[in-house]
């Protein structure tokens, strides 16, 4: 099954994912890009800092059922290393399911998707992989249903 999802609704699923989270953010704006790749727009509460722009590819693959997890690769586009430290230790309350390894964003899938719909699909799926084309995510899943 092919699902493609657009970037409007991939942007509100992140903002409900920020509503009520205590971090230097006012908006995240992810734009999907051919290739597995993404920019993610992140608009900071700083004032005189301007909206950082983070690359992210996407690194490994969820493998169903044994390691249900997606590994994203991010770098922070210019010359904002000095920025990018201090902006990091305002993410040290990320949702659950969210940790930051590094250079690495870790998403443990069925925590991110617990008391969710999503969460009574999880337990059918074989095989999940996500992908970007211009504009969009994509999901590829194979499902069993017994």
């Amino acid at each position: 099954m092919r699902i493609p999802v657009a970037r409007s609704l991939v942007n509100a699923v992140v903002a409900q994912a920020l509503r009520g989270r205590n971090v230097p953010v006012k908006t995240i704006d992810v734009q999907p890009h051919d290739g597995d790749r993404m920019d993610v727009v992140v608009d900071v509460t700083w004032p005189f800092v301007p909206a950082l722009t983070v690359d992210v590819t996407i690194e490994r693959q969820p493998e169903f059922p044994a390691s249900p997890i997606l590994v994203l690769h991010w770098a922070l586009l210019g010359a904002v290393g000095a920025l990018a430290s201090r902006f990091l230790k305002g993410f040290d309350r990320l949702p659950p399911g969210i940790r930051l390894e590094g250079e690495f964003v870790v998403l443990d899938l069925p925590v991110l998707a617990a008391g969710s719909p999503a969460a009574a699909v999880l337990p059918h799926v074989r095989s999940l992989q996500i992908h970007t084309v211009q504009g969009r995510l994509v999901l590829e899943a194979d499902l069993e249903v017994a």
